[in-house]
């Protein structure tokens, strides 16, 4: 288990990471920001390589957790948009990910090997969840459809925040996490076979920022 302090350098560098950019921090920033001295810094990461990968690391080994969790095939639809909710939260958690991640994965290898990894688990788990729902009739979808979908979601959760970036908005808003939510809703709902008050309810849920407190 980490050190308090290097518990709180993480904490330090992921809040500076997350506001400003990850190419724009130094480890002296991180140091500074710390009222502490480099050579502190040092002595628990060996320069900001470690400390990214300590962070993505984190952030690594939270989504694999949710990633595996939903095995369960009694999964409503709204409990699905609950799962989605998570799972976008925890990129927000970490969204300097998402500032250039291009930028990142050439110079980081380890970050790219394991985006792939998670984006080959999201699509597994959507894959297993949406075809659950088809067979339960939840989802008037043939199989053909439920590829695209699953592709449409996965972009959405990998490269939404980095779409808001670069259209300028603020992505430190919590609310960005609905906006993505509010789009993978908009391509699912046609497909929906659920009475028009669960619809209703998880469009509500979504539009008021609320998924959270179901």
């Amino acid at each position: 288990m980490a050190s308090k302090t290097a518990q709180r350098i993480l904490l330090v560098s992921l809040e500076l990471f997350n506001t400003h950019g990850e190419a724009n921090i130094t480890s002296v920033d991180i140091a500074n920001e710390l009222d502490m001295s480099p050579g502190n810094l040092y002595y628990h990461f060996k320069g900001k390589e470690e400390i990214t990968a300590a962070l993505f690391s984190m952030y690594h080994d939270r989504m694999k957790k949710i990633l595996f969790a939903p095995g369960d095939n009694g999964l409503v639809i709204k409990d699905f948009f609950y799962f989605l909710f998570v799972t976008f939260e925890t990129s927000h958690l970490f969204r300097f990910l998402y500032r250039n991640p291009s930028d990142l994965v050439t110079k980081y290898p380890y970050i790219e090997r394991g985006f792939k990894q998670l984006i080959k688990a999201k699509e597994k788990g959507f894959k297993q969840i949406l075809g659950d729902f088809s067979r339960q009739g939840t989802l008037a979808v043939q199989s053909e459809q439920i590829v695209h979908l699953i592709e449409l979601i996965s972009m959405v959760l990998t490269q939404g925040l980095n779409y808001y970036v670069m259209k300028g908005d603020d992505i430190d808003d919590e609310d960005i996490i609905y906006r993505g939510l509010a789009a993978i809703f908009f391509a699912i709902s046609p497909y929906l076979s659920i009475d028009e008050e669960q619809t209703d309810s998880i469009r509500v849920a979504i539009a008021n920022c609320t998924l959270d407190d179901a």
